[in-house]
């Protein structure tokens, strides 16, 4: 028995040689280093018109083992044959819950082409905020978040998220600026407070303290 494996929002690297991709390999290995095995070739449908602006696409295979904690890649190719470095290998793991996308991350912080490894950072810094939101609001007792409810918490998971992210880049406290010229900045201060209050209408209307 198979297993179905997904891949959302893939965006190949730009080609500047007039040749576009047409298809994608898409690999399972049992680490994340190999060694990989062919599981299906995808034809790219439509075919990039402008090779220098290559197409954000998802994929599914429904020929991945029936085993969890495999790992899974994606190798384009063009009409030679030739083919980009493979993307960032990827475990087959339950996804945590989160309440925003990558894609609205990626918009926040303006990056308009993601790489694998940017889009696994903003996979985790969505699920650390998730989580805090969870536990903020004793999920687990509230049941199903719908309509404004489930808006609220979108919200507050991406602006959580930017922290994280950012904290990434610049962690909290004092950082040196003017290229080591002996000038400091105070970064803002680490604090859920804010985004606690936000989630307030949530906690009083379940009746939570």
């Amino acid at each position: 028995m198979a297993q179905v494996i997904t891949f959302l929002d893939y965006t190949p690297s730009p080609r500047y040689d007039g040749n576009a991709w047409t298809e994608v390999d898409i690999e399972e290995g049992a680490t994340a280093d190999g060694p990989w095995i062919l599981l299906e070739t995808i034809a790219l449908s439509p075919v990039d018109a402008d090779p220098t602006d290559p197409t954000t696409r998802s994929f599914t295979t429904e020929l991945a083992s029936d085993t969890m904690e495999l790992w899974y890649r994606l190798l384009f190719r063009d009409l030679t044959g030739d083919t980009e470095q493979a993307t960032q290998a990827v475990q087959n793991v339950e996804a945590p819950t989160t309440y925003a996308s990558v894609n609205e991350l990626a918009r926040i912080l303006k990056i308009r082409v993601p790489t694998a490894e940017q889009r696994a950072a903003m996979e985790r810094v969505l699920a650390v905020a998730a989580g805090e939101i969870d536990s903020e609001i004793d999920f687990s007792a509230t049941g199903e978040l719908v309509g404004w409810q489930f808006s609220l918490v979108a919200e507050v998971n991406l602006e959580r998220a930017v922290e994280h992210w950012r904290q990434q880049e610049a962690p909290f406290g004092l950082i040196e600026l003017a290229g080591g010229l002996g000038t400091a900045e105070r970064t803002a201060r680490d604090t859920w407070e804010r985004h606690a209050l936000k989630l307030a209408p949530l906690k009083a209307q379940w009746g939570l303290a």
